[in-house]
C-alpha cells in the first residue's frame, strides 16, 4: 500500500499495533487504538460541521496529547490545519486569522483568554469543558460514536504554516500531505529511526 498521507500512517499502526504507546505526556499515555479511536470522534465531529472543502482550521494550544489528536483529526478530512505557536503576540495570531481566513480554532482552556484578544467570529473549539457555550473534546468523545471514515490524498493540502522574524508578517507556506509524509521519511532516514524509539517534541508546536 502507497503512504502518502498521515492518516494512511494511524490506519496501519491501529491495524499493527493498536496496544502499543503513541503518546505520552506530562498527565497521561494513549495507545495507537486509544489515539485512533479519539482522532475519528473528532473528525467526525469536523466534518459535520460543513465547512467547505479546504477550510482552515487553527489549533492554538499548549503542546498535549490533545493537541495532537486535533492536527490528526484534522488531517483525516479535507480541511487544512494551520499551527498558531502559543508564544506569538496578539497582533500575530490575527495576521494568521485575517491572511488564511480561518474558520474555527481549536485551543485550550489556558489559551481561550487570548482568543478574546483579537477580532475572530468563527467556530471555537476547547479541550476541556469551560463555563462558555463552546463544544469541548470532552463533550465529541461522548457524543460521536459512528463510525467515520474519509478519502485522503497525498496532492491535498494539509497545512499551512508561518514562521515569524524579527521583522514584518510573513505569507504562509502551504504544505500537501504528501509533503508531510515525504518529510517524516527524510527525518526518519537520517536520524536511523526504530520502532522502539522514543521521539520528545521541544519546539513551541508539536
Amino acid at each position: 500500500m502507497s503512504i502518502n498521507c498521515m492518516r494512511t500512517l494511524i490506519e496501519k499502526a491501529n491495524e499493527k499495533v493498536p496496544e502499543k504507546i503513541a503518546l505520552i505526556d506530562n498527565h497521561s499515555k494513549m495507545t495507537y487504538s486509544e489515539l485512533f479511536v479519539k482522532v475519528n470522534q473528532v473528525a467526525h465531529y469536523l466534518s459535520e460541521l460543513e465547512l467547505k472543502k479546504g477550510a482552515r482550521i487553527g489549533i492554538y494550544s499548549h503542546k498535549n496529547i490533545s493537541q495532537v489528536i486535533a492536527i490528526l483529526a484534522i488531517l483525516s478530512t479535507d480541511y487544512v490545519f494551520v499551527p498558531i505557536s502559543r508564544l506569538l503576540k496578539p497582533e500575530q495570531v490575527q495576521h494568521i486569522i485575517n491572511d488564511c481566513g480561518i474558520s474555527c480554532i481549536i485551543t485550550d482552556q489556558n489559551k481561550l483568554k487570548n482568543i478574546d484578544e483579537v477580532k475572530f467570529d468563527g467556530t471555537i473549539i476547547t479541550y476541556e469543558q469551560t463555563q462558555r457555550e463552546l463544544v469541548s473534546f470532552e463533550e465529541i468523545y461522548k457524543c460521536c460514536t459512528k463510525k467515520y471514515t474519509c478519502n485522503i490524498s497525498g496532492h491535498m493540502n494539509a497545512a499551512i504554516t508561518y514562521s515569524f522574524g524579527s521583522s514584518g508578517f510573513p505569507k504562509g507556506i502551504v504544505i500537501t500531505h504528501r509533503n508531510l509524509i515525504d518529510s517524516a521519511r527524510v527525518v526518519s532516514g537520517y536520524l536511523d529511526l526504530k520502532e522502539d524509539d522514543v521521539i520528545s517534541g521541544v519546539l513551541p508546536f508539536i
